[in-house]
């Protein structure tokens, strides 16, 4: 039987984060990062283990390698600017990071994000560099996620390494890459359609939880 090395998990206080940069992932129809989630927010650096066997079926969604995400970033232009709470007007008082742009709507005000990574080797999370979708405009950032991998081979011999939505769903999008274990309930989001749609309406999705150490359907979600 062949073998995969399982991830145990070290927790660490998470910061906030959108989502964002540069994966091989094979996916369809998923929902895009949130632009006004700050883009500091990780989950843990999590340990490795102990081998045990691979659950052998190929998950829809995995990142078979890395790539480097794009160091352009459009202007923007938000307008949300006099909303209080808001921590900017313009891109120009972005200036404290790396391609700063002041993003958000008219319901939680402007806030400046900034690109965190171009590559996978700038980020101590424990997952990839996540690049920003270029269908979101300046709206989304390059982000370091968390996890514990960044690519299929970091789950050891037919391992695969696949992204996962938190606690909020779709509401916080991704928050990390993990890799899957034989114990998993699900490996992609078509195995928890039996499952009833949240109170907020989240369809349910197949997620890593960091609690149980494995893949599981929820249909939790978040209102902002």
């Amino acid at each position: 039987m062949s073998h995969r090395t399982i991830l145990l998990l070290t927790s660490i206080a998470a910061l906030s984060l959108p989502l964002g940069c540069g994966s091989s992932v094979t996916t369809a129809g998923d929902a895009g990062p949130r632009s006004d989630v700050p883009a500091t927010d990780v989950p843990a650096m999590d340990v490795p283990a102990v081998d045990v066997p691979m659950t052998g079926r190929v998950p829809r969604r995995h990142r078979a390698s890395a790539m480097t995400c794009p160091s352009v970033r459009p202007p923007s232009s938000c307008e949300g600017g006099s909303i209080p709470g808001g921590t900017c007007t313009a891109d120009s008082d972005c200036t404290t990071g790396t391609n700063g742009r002041c993003v958000g709507n008219s319901h939680d005000g402007c806030r400046c994000n900034y690109d965190v990574c171009t590559n996978d080797s700038e980020c101590m999370a424990g997952g990839p560099c996540e690049c920003r979708l270029a269908s979101r405009g300046a709206a989304g950032a390059n982000v370091c996620l968390g996890g514990n991998c960044q690519v299929d081979a970091n789950c050891g011999a037919g391992g695969y390494c696949s992204p996962t939505l938190g606690d909020c769903g779709e509401y916080g999008g991704l928050v990390g890459y993990y890799c899957h274990t034989p114990a998993d309930e699900c490996i992609d989001d078509e195995d928890c359609l039996g499952l009833d749609a949240g109170f907020v309406g989240q369809r349910p999705y197949c997620m890593y939880s960091r609690q149980v150490g494995h893949w599981r359907c929820s249909n939790q979600g978040c209102v902002g």
